[in-house]
This record gives C-alpha cells, structure tokens and sequence, in this order.
C-alpha cells in the first residue's frame, strides 16, 4: 500500500507539501500541487485522514464493523458501546458486513473517517493502528490475547459430561470464524481428555442459515444428547424446533450457550450458560479507544485472557 512518503519521493517535494494539497491548504505552488495530485492517481493513494484525526483531535466518530449474523448479539452490545462513546464525546458509525471481504472493505472505509474502529473478533488482512477488535487483541511477538472461546467451550462441556451426557453436539457459525475455531479446539480437547471419539456429524455449521442447520441434525438420526451454542440466539432457535420435533428439553436433549444474554432467563426452560465477559471487554475496549484520541499507541493490556462463569439454570437435565 503506497504511503505518503512515496507520493513525497514521486511528485518531488516534501511530506508537508502532500500534506497541505491533500487537505486543500493554501499557499501551495501550482506545479507542485499538480505534480502531488499526478502522484497520487499513479500510485492510486488513499490518504489516511484517520492520522490526521487523530494528530487534530477533530474526528467526531468512533466506527463499529458487525457481522451481519450478530445482529442478534449486536443489540445486547451496541447500547452499552454507544454510551460508552458518547461518554468520551464521540458518535457511533454502524456498519454490517456478510463476509471477510466486506468486512476489509468497511474497516478501510471507516478508518478513514473515525478516530478509531471496532470490529468484532479478528480482523482479516493488514490494518491500521486505529483498528480495535473487541474481543480479541494481541501484541506484536506475544500470544493472542482476548476472550477465550476455547476455555468457554470445554467449561461448557465439561459441564454437561458431569450430568452423564456423552454425545455433545457443537453449534458453530462457520469453519473460517476465529470464534468457531476456538470452540472446535477446546471440544476436541474434552473429548480427548475423556477418551471420547471425535464425531463430525455431531458439528453443526450455521454458516448463516440457523434453521437448516439444525433440521439437517434432527433429521441425520445421530445420537446426541446435549447441544453447546455460541449465542443464545441459536439455542432459542433450537429449543423451538426440537419441540415441532416432540423433543423434549431437558429430558432428551439438553442446551448450554456461551452468552447469557437478557434472552436466557427469558426462554423456557431458562438457559444455561458460560456467560459472555461483555462489560470487562467493554471496559478494555473504551480504555484502547481513550487512548486514541489522546494521541497515544493503541492501548494493549499485557497478558489478559478474559472468561467466562458458568451461570447454571434449568435447560440441562442429569442422566448419570
């Protein structure tokens, strides 16, 4: 990606003269400004406007990057992002995105624009500096630092194994989120610990079609006995359709979600859960945002992994 520096080298002048042409400053000689701008459509530049945001102060926004199948999950943390930002005198931008691509393609857009950017999980490709992702960060040279969905799935798991259940199914986004491979690890971990075999009919890839998901496992006839969901959301959906089934909940089939979202305590019977940490990630997120617009490096806490507690309820029964 060309920078500044090479659109200086190209037009022959000095950074502060890209500079004054790309914001339309005053006082800039004609040839020169006519030679930056040839630079600039040669090497197909796109200035970012986020640095010098952050060197002004002036950026009155804070952009947030969601994937459209978190819509759900989205409307449990936005409020609270929102008032968040507001409290550091920002406004939220919003965008959703379906895939990796778009995803890179909105982050690019928004960085050029915000004073900082969130996106929820990794994010792809090469970024800038003012690009947060919310539950996951990491340091360049250390371990990947954030929440833990790995921890989250075994403790779920390890839940479910004590109350006599021994075939568990997954409930996944997708085989390429970070989230889903962090879950597929740690219950390939259980199972190995348990001397439990490992049954891919037993992975359920939402791949953004929740419904299907689940009649392709109701209908495949294998044996389960528990479902372990990412979100709330998607057990909800579970429990709806395993009753169209006549499947009763608990007594034949038992569902844990790694949420715990106002929605669990609403559904019958009430969900089980390794609760989602959204408050202490929350809390990281606006310190690493605050120190952005203070102008200084983004903010990384030094070896914090964050997990979550089990919140026990009534929608897994014992069968030991």
């Amino acid at each position: 990606m060309p920078t500044i520096d090479d659109v200086s080298k190209l037009a022959n002048v000095s950074r502060a003269t890209v500079s004054r042409v790309l914001t339309g400053t005053r006082g800039v000689r004609e040839e020169s400004r006519e030679a930056v701008l040839r630079a600039v459509e040669e090497l197909n530049y796109r200035p970012s406007f986020a640095a010098q945001n952050l060197a002004s102060n002036t950026s009155s926004y804070v952009g947030m990057v969601l994937p459209a199948y978190e819509a759900e999950f989205s409307a449990t943390l936005l409020p609270q992002l929102s008032q968040a930002v507001k409290s550091l005198n920002k406004s939220l931008m919003i965008q959703y995105v379906n895939d990796a691509a778009e995803q890179q393609a909105a982050v690019e857009s928004l960085q050029h624009q915000c004073v900082a950017v969130v996106t929820l999980g990794r994010n792809s490709g090469d970024v800038a500096s003012n690009v947060i992702a919310f539950d996951e960060f990491s340091a360049k040279g250390s371990a990947s630092q954030g929440y833990n969905y790995a921890f989250a799935t075994e403790s779920a798991c390890r839940y479910v194994l004590g109350k006599g259940h021994r075939n568990i199914a997954l409930l996944l986004d997708n085989e390429n989120d970070v989230a889903s491979k962090q879950m597929l690890d740690g219950y390939r971990s259980v199972l190995q610990n348990f001397s439990l075999p490992f049954n891919r009919q037993l992975l359920v890839m939402a791949n953004n079609n929740i419904e299907q998901a689940l009649l392709t496992l109701i209908n495949s006839f294998t044996k389960y006995t528990a479902i372990i969901a990412k979100r709330d959301c998607y057990a909800a959906e579970a429990m709806r359709l395993l009753r169209e089934f006549n499947i009763a909940i608990p007594q034949e089939v038992s569902l844990v979600s790694l949420e715990d979202s106002p929605l669990a305590s609403l559904v019958y019977p009430p969900l089980t859960c390794i609760s989602y940490p959204v408050e202490q990630l929350l809390d990281h997120c606006v310190q690493r945002i605050r120190a952005l617009i203070d102008g200084h490096s983004l903010f990384m806490p030094e070896g914090r992994v964050f997990t979550g507690r089990l919140v026990a309820r009534s929608s897994v029964a014992d069968i030991s």
